[in-house]
């Protein structure tokens, strides 16, 4: 029961399933269609159906032992994949002027996996947690208590990656100091900057 229970926690807090749906939501709820629409494919387009995709084709032919790929040397390719095309959308997204915030959010998500492939050459700190505490602050400024619950929910999703086996709980500690860290500095920046 409590590994039916942590599994179905960790594939609800998948970051591939939560900051797309996230992206969808802001850009619908707070810009007009046609930003939205272009903002939304430009994130959801050029960052997770390519990574997705790489995903889903590595772990079928077996490079990957999985799809959340847990081996920490595995995860290194993952990181240097996905980081040029982060890179290429913060770009995009300051070159075409978007809203200033957005443009932060994303070079800080950037930061974020490029500290995540630091960290990562001498233990594997969980992104699960790490993206999801960043995710929570970032639905907090639109909605407090949503962020919070967010915020909240990723305790369980600690719970569950190191009841499956996927982390240990010094990964999972590793992973939420980094998601905090960035979350506060990127504040900071915003607010006294």
């Amino acid at each position: 029961m409590k590994q039916k229970t942590a599994n179905f926690i960790s594939t609800l807090g998948h970051p591939l399933f939560t900051i797309p749906a996230f992206v969808a939501i802001a850009m619908f709820a707070n810009e007009d269609f046609k930003k939205a629409s272009f903002i939304t494919c430009l994130i959801i387009g050029c960052i997770f159906v390519p990574l997705i995709l790489r995903l889903f084709i590595k772990s079928k032919n077996g490079t990957y032992t999985n799809f959340d790929v847990s081996n920490r040397i595995q995860r290194k390719t993952i990181f240097i994949f996905i980081i040029p095309f982060l890179i290429i959308v913060t770009f995009v997204l300051f070159r075409t002027q978007q809203n200033h915030d957005l443009c932060i959010s994303m070079l800080f998500a950037t930061i974020l996996v490029l500290i995540s492939l630091v960290v990562n050459l001498f233990i594997k700190s969980s992104l699960h947690v790490s993206l999801n505490i960043y995710l929570s602050f970032l639905v907090m400024t639109l909605n407090l208590k949503i962020g919070i619950l967010l915020f909240l929910f990723t305790g369980l999703l600690g719970w569950s990656r190191i009841e499956l086996g996927r982390h240990t709980l010094k990964e999972v500690l590793a992973g939420g100091v980094i998601g905090l860290s960035i979350s506060l500095i990127m504040f900071y920046i915003e607010v006294y900057l």
